[in-house]
Formats: structure tokens, C-alpha cells, sequence
């Protein structure tokens, strides 16, 4: 079969404590109807700090999942993050689309912390832009890559950048440069390959926030906005300046922290913290404990997302983040908002993508639906995604 823009998609997230299952069918361009939604629990020890530690469990999962939700469609879109993902912005002189695929296979080893032969390389044109050559040598000075900006700051262009009579003052083309380890890549795939699925897009987790936010915010008139993916094993940070990625970070913390604190606390099991982080508890727990607990927990997670938005401040000319969207499983625990609000003196709200989604309340419970859309952000982000060859 040949795949086409009209192919059945079904979006699969695998993250560290379930697996969320979206399909949508596109009613016209743009817009959307939800067709298939689910969820599948793991165990803790499955994924451990995103890392598979036992596959076949996890297909055996998304196996049941498949089979629950009578999915027909074997072709499968799904996405990797963390620290085996580098993306970054760099300027080249102005070249033809063939010239610039070759350059960019050329030179991408002198940009990415991996060894070149053990990544899948791709990359995207954002446009032409204005350059000072002066001016860049002179604010590029100190700007190597370090341990605050990891492996994932696309608005850092490198200092080391050879110079050429072409790469005088005028224009160049920004582009952005996407490196991904292939095991991780080959993790995914072998876990949808043993599902009997057939892997058609690999995306990244930080590009399907952006589509899912764009179901129900036109990213490109909001200013300079963070999506915030409170996950379970770490949190993704995803800056959007003018419409386009201006800065990305995947930290190594998440929900699970807290999960553990609340555990250990009440001595309460696993299932029963959920319902504890969304404010319903029974009256033997108090709940400024609850607060204080949840309170610790996501402490190191704002001061790294602070630490975030000054280097983001640093490499963008002193501008900051005008408005947090969040959203994940931490989205929905109750005055999380509010504490990242007061935290951060920056608005926030709660992402909910499935509101820019028609939803036919015959098929689905929309107050169910409603509740697990911060869960569901990666999945809905993906399952816009259509089969094309760009």
C-alpha cells in the first residue's frame, strides 16, 4: 500500500506511566474530529526515567490497547524526547534546497554532541534572515554549548562556524537542525513493530506540543509563550517565539517525585495519589499537608524552568516569556497552575487541545475526556499529523 495524505493515522504516546491512544480524522483542513481515544496503564518498572526497561511488556500493553480501542489501521505515527534529541538553530549562507541538504550532512558533525553515525539527521528551512556578521562574532563569544541549555537550544547558534566571503552582512538562512539518536528511535519502532503496527512518522515530543496547542491558540500572535510538559519522568519546556521554536529543554525531573513523596507520606498506593493530586482525598489526610508536599516536590522543577527562561533571556536579547501553557498528568493536579503562576510572575494557564476538537458526545463521555485531555496533549499533537514526504 502506498501511503498518502489520506491515510489513517493512529497516534501512539509512550510515556512512563501509560500509553495514550488518538485518532482524529480531519474533517476539513485544519479541523478535526476525535474517532479513538484510550489509555494504558504501565508499571513503574517498565519505563524507568524514560528509559524502556522491559519492551515487551510495554507492547504486550499497547497490544491490548489496540485490540480495546478496535483500531483498523496498522500504520502508526509516534514521537521521542529527552536527552537523546538535540535541536538547534544555525545560520548558513544563502544556497539552493539541493546544495543546503548536502552542506547540512557535511558540516551537522561539528553541531551535534553524538557520534554523527549514530543519529537520524534531519533538518528545516525557517527562512532568510538579516545578519551583522560583526555584530553575531561579538555576541556569539561565549555562547558554546554547556550543561543549563543541554542539548536542546535552538535559538544558541555556534561560535565555531567557519567564515567565508560569502557570510558577509546580508542574508543567511536560519535552520533548524534536529539530531536523534537512533536507538532510541529503534526502541520506539520495535515496540510498535511488535504491537503489529507500522511505524510511518517518528516525530518529537516537543513538535507535537506545538500542533496540539495550535488546535486551539494561534501560536504566532500570542507573544512569547512556554509550553510546559509536566510528565512523569521529566518535564519539556518548549518556547515559542513569533509562531517558530525559539528555545527547548528537557529536564530530568518529573511527577514521579512527588508521586513517591505522597506515597511515602500517607502510605497510600500508586493509584490512590492520582486522586489525592486532584484534591480528593478522604478526611484522615489534611490537605495543607497535600499542599506542602506537592509544593516541595515541583520546587526544583520551577527553579530549573526559571533557570530556563533567563537563558532563554540571554541568547534572545533580554526578551522574556510572556504566557505558560500547561500541560501533562502535573497539569491536572489541583493549584498547580497557580503555583507556577506565583512562582514565575509570568500568566499561566491550563492547555486543553481537546476543546479545538469536535467531540460527538454519543460516542464519548466528554467530562471523562475533558478531565484526561492534559494527559493526552502528545497524542493529540501527533494525531494531526498526516503522511507526506517533506
Amino acid at each position: 500500500m502506498f501511503l498518502s495524505k489520506k491515510t489513517q493515522l493512529v497516534a501512539i504516546d509512550i510515556g512512563s506511566s501509560s500509553i495514550k491512544l488518538v485518532q482524529l480524522s480531519e474533517i476539513k483542513a485544519g479541523e478535526f474530529e476525535l474517532t479513538h481515544f484510550g489509555m494504558m496503564p504501565l508499571d513503574d518498572e517498565c519505563i524507568v526515567e524514560g528509559v524502556i526497561k522491559q519492551p515487551e511488556r510495554v507492547a504486550e500493553a499497547l497490544k491490548n490497547l489496540i485490540k480495546a480501542e478496535k483500531i483498523q489501521s496498522r500504520y502508526a505515527v509516534s514521537a521521542v524526547a529527552g536527552e537523546a534529541v538535540f535541536i538547534k538553530k544555525i545560520k548558513v549562507p544563502v544556497m539552493l534546497e539541493g546544495e543546503l541538504s548536502e552542506k547540512i550532512t557535511q558540516e551537522a558533525e561539528q553541531y551535534i554532541p553524538f557520534d554523527i553515525d549514530d543519529v537520524a539527521l534531519d533538518f528545516q528551512l525557517l527562512g532568510t534572515v538579516k545578519v551583522d556578521k560583526a555584530k553575531e562574532s561579538d555576541s556569539s563569544q561565549g555562547s558554546e554549548f554547556n550543561e543549563e541549555s543541554q542539548n536542546n537550544d535552538p535559538q544558541q547558534e555556534d561560535s565555531d562556524e567557519e567564515t567565508s566571503d560569502e557570510e558577509t552582512d546580508g542574508e543567511m538562512m536560519e535552520i533548524l537542525l534536529v539530531a536523534v539518536q537512533r536507538a532510541i528511535i529503534d526502541e520506539r519502532t520495535d515496540i510498535l513493530l511488535e504491537a503489529g503496527l507500522k511505524p510511518a512518522i517518528i516525530d518529537l515530543n516537543v513538535f507535537a506540543l506545538m500542533n496540539a496547542a495550535q488546535l486551539t491558540n494561534d501560536l504566532s500572535s500570542m507573544g512569547i509563550t512556554a509550553l510546559i510538559d509536566l510528565g512523569d519522568s521529566y518535564t519539556h519546556i518548549n518556547i515559542i517565539q513569533d509562531g517558530t521554536m525559539g528555545y527547548t529543554r528537557d529536564i530530568p525531573i518529573g511527577g514521579a517525585y512527588c508521586t513517591n513523596m505522597l506515597m511515602s507520606k500517607f502510605k497510600v498506593p500508586f493509584n490512590q495519589t492520582l486522586k489525592i493530586k486532584r484534591g480528593n482525598f478522604s478526611s484522615d489526610i489534611k490537605e495543607e499537608e497535600v499542599i506542602k508536599i506537592i509544593a516541595q516536590a515541583y520546587k526544583k522543577v520551577l527553579e530549573e524552568v526559571q533557570k530556563s527562561f533567563e537563558y532563554f533571556g540571554t541568547l534572545s536579547g533580554n526578551k522574556k516569556v510572556e504566557r505558560i501553557l500547561l500541560c501533562g498528568g502535573g497539569s491536572m493536579i489541583r493549584g498547580l497552575d497557580g503555583f507556577f503562576a506565583d512562582y514565575l510572575k509570568v500568566p499561566v494557564e491550563i492547555l486543553n487541545p481537546m476543546q479545538g476538537v469536535k467531540v460527538n458526545p454519543k460516542n464519548f463521555d466528554n467530562s471523562l475526556i475533558d478531565e484526561m485531555s492534559g494527559l493526552s496533549t502528545v497524542a493529540l499533537g501527533l494525531a494531526t499529523r498526516r503522511f507526506d514526504y517533506t
